[in-house]
């Protein structure tokens, strides 16, 4: 039974949490990981920064309120590219300074005794060109087309101590108080509101904002430049959307978007936002897509920016997805931060999930849910890697901690995860326990055992025993059934073992969140825990499904009698179920566990059925196959029915102009007419070539959920005519979307003269689409490896210099391994090994491990392909 209060507060669904009086933090500082020193903590920062663009420098004064521990004469901070030109403990100088690669180390002449003190420090840093810690991002003016300059920040993981010296870890949570001077013209957004703004000489101004509450450094966020402001309410806290001159009416929807975000958040966490306003600010170039700063989310322009003349509804969709994540981090990760980076996935799992749930439950007719089951589909293929991680992964410097924001693992498992285990534990006990955790955490730092603590009392189970298998073993479990039938009555034989693409390991157990559809009414929730057993599972004639609804992280491997009664009772079974069953025995065919006309008999029981998001899975599947047949014997015959099979399904969907009202019918059909462009049907790319010549006479004769098709199947097959009119389309706009478009459609062509034009265009687009350089790279690649790849070792620097470290080495291991098709393993893994930080050479293992697993699927799959189509 819970106190009045607490039951109070769950009634109306808030729970509020003073700013004012922070907790104290539950994590004992000496068990944390880390680098730094935990004699010495911040309290306070008052910063003061003056960015320089001209010469590029941060000149910066900072006083900080630090409590040490113990005493000691040395002090030992993070600072990165900076100069130290004075420092003084309550007034008095230090004896050294030694500026060493990540730290800074003050020795004083006598013991700094216990207790509270002011270290002021004078300095100079380094402004940056890329994406980590206080940097300078040139674009064109949408409305003027000159090219113009702005401001804006990146501090996690580790770049805050870029822009400032600082205890740079997240479990130094301190307060700050920022200053800093900017063109008079120019707004500035921080974490915080404008406490006090004074024009000063030279057409600048100083600015001040207010104090924030206790948080890490990595949250901290300065942007300034020309912005466009749209402001609203969310509740009680005032929202606002910054954006470049131009771009405002393309922020309305994000505008709205955060209205209904906030609420939603602070009712289902049981805490109010406890700021006192929340910015989206939205940023032109590519910094790694967005940032959950706290007060001040920053997002890539073309995530957040929406125009329903140029895009169709499912820019809407993303956009509010990605504003979700990052919403949420507001109370996940910023009221309540892990500890350290090893327990990345409390931030970015919890985010994963909670921006599906937030979404699906906001915008009920999207169904979005199915979308997150694709995902975790993905995430299930990275994670039976030999080489895969686990959710908790140790974490031992700067670079591992820039390495380990893997998208499979600490994103989409984690959040699988957490999914999963509310659907276990029930809807209301779950969100009963995240309430105690949020309120017990507020303004500190977490550990997994806080999470399963308060879980546990929320459900009165022992949590931690369950999440221990998911989180601290590698992998995920395979189910394995048989069903044997007596008097009309099934019984179910499970066992389970860890499942990997190459061999299956018999030594692994889970304690697996089963929930059993046997056709009987509602699933059957049970906890299976051992390598086998054995469970009553309803009458013998109806479909089986061991996951229900797809909600459980593992695969599933069915008896022929099971799978029979699965195809002929497919179009009964739930959508997630039917995407479930094709995405399983898809995988076990390319791994080796079955065989191609296990999955094909799910494909041929579908027949018929006008389900979009099962349409479109089985045509995810049939692009893999294309892939697969490029450049080999079978790929003309393999394209033939291609467009054999594509074409009455188009003509099915309505044809090139079919009903607009489904937004998920439009999205399969608009895949159906590139996959008939993409096996060179003359009859598909004729038609889009003459709507684009009308499109050019009249802009409005193309729909926006067409338009995007038709460029794409006209820079496909562009000749040199079309491509320069696509490029000079993309140079001359200032619009991010119409850049987008045209550029994206142009650098997909396949005439090997104009890829080659690709190439080198890819070293002098406009300055906000720099960093995209790496992907036309990787485009290419697709149809002229060994074009691209000499390409890529030629100009490797210049390729990938627009990246920050934090960017570009998952850039550089995902594009290496995308030319699998064309360049041995062993020289993409030699190319890695030169470009990558040794710190990072896990990741190299798993890239490599990828290209192989391609090599191998394709090895294996190739002659079953050939054999279904010479069969047809």
């Amino acid at each position: 039974m819970k106190p009045a209060a607490f039951l109070l507060a769950l009634s109306t669904g808030i729970l509020l949490i003073s700013a004012a009086a922070p907790a104290a933090a539950h994590v004992p500082i000496n068990a944390v990981p880390g680098n730094l020193p935990k004699s010495v903590l911040p309290v306070l920062y008052d910063i003061n920064v003056a960015p320089d663009m001209q010469t590029m420098k941060i000149h910066g004064n900072e006083t900080v309120t630090i409590r040490v521990l113990k005493p000691a004469n040395r002090i030992v901070l993070n600072a990165l590219q900076t100069t130290v030109s004075s420092a003084r403990l309550d007034g008095k100088p230090a004896g050294s300074i030694v500026v060493g690669p990540q730290t800074l180390s003050l020795r004083f002449p006598q013991t700094v005794a216990a207790g509270t003190h002011k270290l002021a420090i004078s300095y100079t840093a380094t402004l940056q060109t890329t994406a980590q810690g206080l940097f300078v991002q040139k674009y064109t003016d949408q409305t003027t087309g000159k090219p113009t300059r702005l401001l804006a920040s990146q501090m996690e993981s580790t770049d805050a101590r870029r822009m400032f010296p600082s205890w740079d870890e997240p479990i130094f949570r301190a307060k700050f108080h920022l200053t800093t001077t900017v063109p008079t013209a120019w707004t500035a957004v921080s974490n915080m509101p404008v406490e006090r703004t004074a024009n000063i000489a030279g057409g600048r101004k100083r600015i001040t904002f207010a104090t924030t509450p206790s948080m890490p450094t990595y949250l901290v966020v300065l942007c300034a430049g020309d912005f466009e402001t749209l402001s609203g309410t969310a509740g009680a806290t005032k929202v606002h959307v910054y954006g470049t001159r131009g771009t405002g009416p393309e922020l309305t929807y994000a505008l709205a978007s955060l209205e209904r975000l906030v609420p939603y958040f602070e009712n289902y966490y049981g805490a109010k936002f406890p700021l006192p306003k929340l910015d989206l600010i939205s940023i032109p170039q590519f910094f790694g897509g967005a940032m959950e700063n706290w007060g001040g989310m920053a997002f890539t322009e073309n995530t957040v920016v929406y125009d329903p003349t140029r895009q169709s509804p499912n820019a809407q969709r993303r956009i509010f997805d990605i504003i979700a994540h990052e919403t949420s981090h507001q109370w996940n990760g910023d009221l309540v931060t892990m500890a350290w980076w090893d327990s990345l996935w409390l931030n970015e799992g919890f985010a994963t999930w909670m921006e599906t749930k937030s979404t699906a439950e906001l915008n009920p007719a999207w169904n979005w849910w199915l979308g997150f089951d694709q995902d975790t589909n993905g995430s299930l293929v990275a994670d039976a890697r030999r080489n895969t991680t686990k959710i908790q992964v140790p974490v031992h410097n700067e670079t591992e901690a820039n390495t380990i924001f893997d998208p499979e693992i600490a994103y989409q498992k984690a959040g699988a995860f957490l999914r999963m285990m509310e659907a276990y534990l029930g809807p209301q006990a779950f969100r009963a326990g995240l309430h105690d955790y949020f309120a017990a955490n507020a303004y500190s730092n977490s550990v997994p055992s806080d999470l399963w603590s308060a879980l546990s009392h929320a459900s009165h189970q022992d949590i931690a025993a369950l999440a221990d298998s998911w989180i601290n073993q590698p992998g995920f479990p395979l189910v394995s059934v048989t069903s044997s039938c007596a008097a009309g009555k099934r019984t179910l034989n499970l066992t389970q073992h860890r499942y990997t693409s190459f061999s299956d390991d018999s030594q692994t157990i889970w304690s697996i969140p089963l929930s059993i559809d046997d056709g009987a009414g509602q699933p059957t929730s049970l906890l299976f825990a051992k390598r086998s057993d054995t469970v009553a599972a309803g009458s013998c004639d109806a479909p089986l499904i061991v996951n229900a609804d797809d909600i459980g992280y593992y695969r599933v491997a069915y008896d022929a009698a099971d799978q029979a009664l699965q195809q002929r009772g497919f179009k009964s079974l739930s959508v997630a179920d039917r995407i479930s069953l094709l995405n399983d025995s898809w995988q076990f065919a390319a791994d080796g566990k079955s065989q191609l006309a296990d999955y094909l008999a799910y494909v041929k029981a579908d027949t018929g059925d006008a389900d979009p998001h099962v349409g479109t899975t089985i045509q995810d599947h049939f692009a893999e196959m294309l892939a697969f047949e490029y450049g080999k014997p079978g790929e003309s015959a393999f394209k033939a029915w291609g467009a054999s099979y594509l074409k009455p399904l188009l003509a099915a969907l309505g044809g090139w102009e079919g009903p607009q009202t489904d937004v998920e019918l439009t999205n399969l059909r608009m895949t159906t007419i590139r996959d008939l462009a993409a096996v060179g049907d003359q009859e598909t790319i004729a038609e889009a070539q003459r709507r684009y010549a009308a499109f050019q006479n009249d802009p409005n004769s193309l729909k926006p959920q067409l338009k995007n098709t038709v460029i794409q199947v006209v820079g496909r097959y562009a000749d040199a005519a079309a491509y320069g009119q696509l490029m000079q389309k993309g140079m001359s706009s200032h619009n991010p979307i119409d850049m987008q478009t045209y550029f994206g459609s142009a650098f997909a062509a396949k005439n090997e003269a104009l890829a080659q034009r690709s190439l080198q265009a890819s070293l002098s687009l406009p300055p906000q689409f720099s960093s995209f350089a790496p992907i036309i790279v990787a485009i290419v690649g697709q149809d002229h490896p060994e074009m691209a790849w000499a390409f890529l070792q030629k100009n490797n620097a210049k390729i990938f210099g627009g990246l920050s470290e934090f960017d570009r080495i998952p850039y550089i291991t995902g594009i290496a391994g995308s030319f699998w098709r064309g360049v041995p393993a062993d020289e993409i893994e030699r190319y890695m090994r030169v470009n990558v930080p040794a710190a990072a050479s896990a990741e190299i293992v798993k890239a490599v491990e990828d290209v192989n697993l391609q090599l191998e699927h394709r090895t294996r799959l190739l002659p079953q392909i050939d054999a279904f189509v010479k069969a047809q």
